[in-house]
C-alpha cells in the first residue's frame, strides 16, 4: 500500500477524499483493515471492499489512512463550529440592540429573516 489518502480515477487524476470514506468511486462499500507491513505495522486504513478482496496494489480504488480520516473530519467540524459561533454572535448582536419596526408593519428581526406583521396590513385593506 502507498502513504496515500486518495484514489486515482481511470483517467489518472489523482482524487483527495475528504473525511472518512463511505463508498469507492465503483460503489462498493468501504472495508477497515490493519497494515501488516513492516512500514506502517497495525496501522489501521479504509480501502475499497472490491480491491481489498482482489488484493489490489497501486490501483484506482479508495485507500486511507484512518488517522488521517479523523483529522480530516475533526477539521471539518471545527470549521461547522467556527461559522456556528458566528452565526450565534450575530444573534446575540441582533437580540442586543433589539427588533426595528419597519414602514408597512414589517418586523425585521435580523439576519435577514422578516416576520410580517399583519395589523397594518389588514387596517389598510379595511380601509380600501
Amino acid at each position: 500500500m502507498s502513504d496515500s489518502s486518495s484514489s486515482t480515477t481511470s483517467g489518472g487524476i489523482h482524487v483527495r477524499t475528504p473525511g472518512i470514506p463511505i463508498k469507492c468511486w465503483c460503489g462498493e462499500c468501504i472495508k477497515e483493515l490493519i497494515s501488516k507491513t513492516n512500514h506502517n505495522p497495525y496501522r489501521r486504513y479504509y480501502r475499497c471492499r472490491y480491491a481489498a478482496q482482489r488484493n489490489l496494489g497501486n490501483d484506482n480504488h479508495i485507500f486511507k489512512w484512518v488517522d488521517e480520516a479523523f483529522t480530516d473530519e475533526i477539521q471539518q467540524l471545527d470549521y461547522q463550529v467556527r461559522m456556528l459561533e458566528e452565526e450565534v454572535q450575530v444573534l446575540k448582536e441582533t437580540i442586543t440592540s433589539g427588533p426595528k419596526i419597519m414602514k408597512g408593519g414589517c418586523l425585521i428581526l435580523g439576519l435577514g429573516v422578516v416576520v410580517v406583521v399583519g395589523i397594518l396590513m389588514y387596517k389598510q385593506f379595511l380601509k380600501l
